[in-house]
């Protein structure tokens, strides 16, 4: 059936137009649309007629920014969501999963499981090395949140990152440390994202090719046709692409070098920039909001959900004041302060930006720098992911650049109890939607799959 026509249900071809009566598909592509007159003078006259019984027919979904690329390299990715609810049960987990493991051994020296989410356990945190050891002592052990930004490996993978006592945390990362300076195992943003690329699966192992084909096959089950990869290898984005494209999906790569916090600039391609942490993303506060998120911190500890809000304070962290008189928290990466540099490689390469800005002091971080040399930012197309925390002040500000912001509002679903046990400090505020659409921000909405559900319906119901 190379050509039929579509009609007996509303035809929406694009937001706040009404239906159409008929849909003509040639070559499985959309030929013409309209009255059913029309489309069937548009046609051959063997054109076949398809009727469904229910529903509706809409353009497929743009998912703007999600992770193909790193569901497709590793054979286990999400493998432990919701597999277990404290770490014993997550230790037990493990143990049933070596084996399988080892039936794909490509000769890779790691053992490598993704998708747990520390606060989702009893415990409230990730597993440690020495946890972890009960599992496995003599292979290098990675287990990875689902969000990439935290993870967690044993005793024999901190040897094998080179990981010990005297080792400093890197730019942009936090290795975590007990109360006498030893690691703990559990790693945290470019530390996380080092490991994520030592115990990464071996590239030239075909199968990942076969893997990516068959998330693709998913993405259109899921209604999604056209996608945003956040973190493509440079030397692999042209896989990426002819892969998904052979199974109907269309990707455009934002760029990274070997690791996920290492941008790649090409020609005419979107370079991934990281200037925040993800869950320990930069917050900017004045005084009188720290106080009132101490404040809101200590009532939440003291309720039903104490644990899980003092469990969300030790994750947060204590804010520090900094020169410019404001407390700070959470991580930044090197490219925060050094923007503008970014700006001009980004420039000279002719390159997009994909910024990854999650908290308000990246958000006016990646603000300022455009300030700074306006004809610099007038020359790159610079897009903004998540920009979860933001004010009043800020959301102006984003609208009077024109950055488009890329957010997805299934971590409200996903995330939406912590986040809400103690609320960012007004007049910051967490996901203000509606707010950056009357100040003119151009909004785009994503799953950041597998950091949250991929279901574009889902998203949309959070929203």
């Amino acid at each position: 059936m190379n050509t039929f026509i579509v009609t007996g249900v509303p035809i929406y071809l694009v937001h706040g137009r009404p239906p159409v009566e008929a849909l003509g598909v040639r070559d499985c592509r959309v030929a013409c649309a309209g009255s059913i007159a029309d489309v069937e003078a548009s046609l051959p006259p063997d054109a076949s007629l398809f009727t469904p019984a229910t529903g509706a027919i809409m353009p497929a979904f743009v998912d703007a920014h999600q992770h193909a690329f790193l569901v497709a390299v590793d054979p286990f990715t999400d493998v432990l969501h919701r597999k277990a609810r404290t770490i014993p049960d997550l230790l037990w987990v493990l143990r049933t999963l070596i084996p399988r493991h080892n039936a794909h051994d490509d000769g890779h020296a790691w053992l490598r499981f993704h998708g747990y989410a520390p606060m989702e356990f009893a415990e409230h945190r990730s597993p440690t090395a020495m946890e972890l050891d009960a599992v496995c002592t003599d292979t290098p052990l990675h287990v990875l949140s689902r969000t990439f930004h935290e993870s967690a490996v044993n005793s024999a993978g901190l040897a094998a990152l080179g990981i010990g006592r005297h080792t400093p945390d890197p730019p942009g990362g936090r290795i975590m440390r007990n109360r006498r300076g030893q690691p703990t195992g559990v790693l945290l943003e470019a530390s996380s994202f080092a490991a994520e690329r030592t115990s990464r699966p071996r590239e030239s192992d075909g199968l990942w090719r076969d893997r990516l084909a068959v998330h693709g096959q998913n993405l259109l089950a899921n209604g999604i046709a056209t996608i945003g990869d956040a973190a493509v290898p440079m030397h692999l984005s042209s896989t990426v692409v002819e892969v998904l494209a052979a199974v109907g999906v269309a990707a455009h790569p934002l760029l990274v070098s070997e690791r996920i916090d290492e941008p790649g600039f090409v020609a005419g391609a979107t370079a991934k920039v990281l200037a925040d942490g993800g869950e320990y993303c930069h917050l900017c506060m004045t005084r009188q909001q720290v106080a009132r998120v101490m404040r809101a911190s200590m009532r939440a500890s003291l309720g039903p959900d104490g644990v899980t809000a003092r469990a969300v304070g030790r994750r947060s962290g204590m804010p520090r004041r900094e020169s410019d008189h404001l407390w700070h928290s959470g991580v930044r990466y090197p490219t925060r302060d050094t923007f503008g540099r970014v700006l001009t490689q980004a420039c000279e390469a002719g390159s997009s930006v994909a910024v990854h800005a999650v908290g308000n002091g990246a958000v006016d971080a990646v603000l300022a720098a455009l300030k700074v040399d306006r004809a610099l930012a007038d020359q790159v197309a610079l897009r903004v992911e998540h920009a979860m925390v933001v004010d009043a002040d800020l959301i102006n500000r984003l609208g009077v650049a024109g950055l488009p912001v890329v957010s997805q509002p299934g971590f409200l679903s996903a995330y939406g109890h912590e986040l809400a046990l103690v609320p960012v400090p007004s007049p910051l505020q967490l996901m203000p939607f509606r707010a950056m659409q009357d100040a003119g921000v151009p909004l785009v909405f994503s799953s950041d799959y597998p950091a949250s559900d991929l279901s574009p319906w889902r998203t949309v119901a959070s929203a």
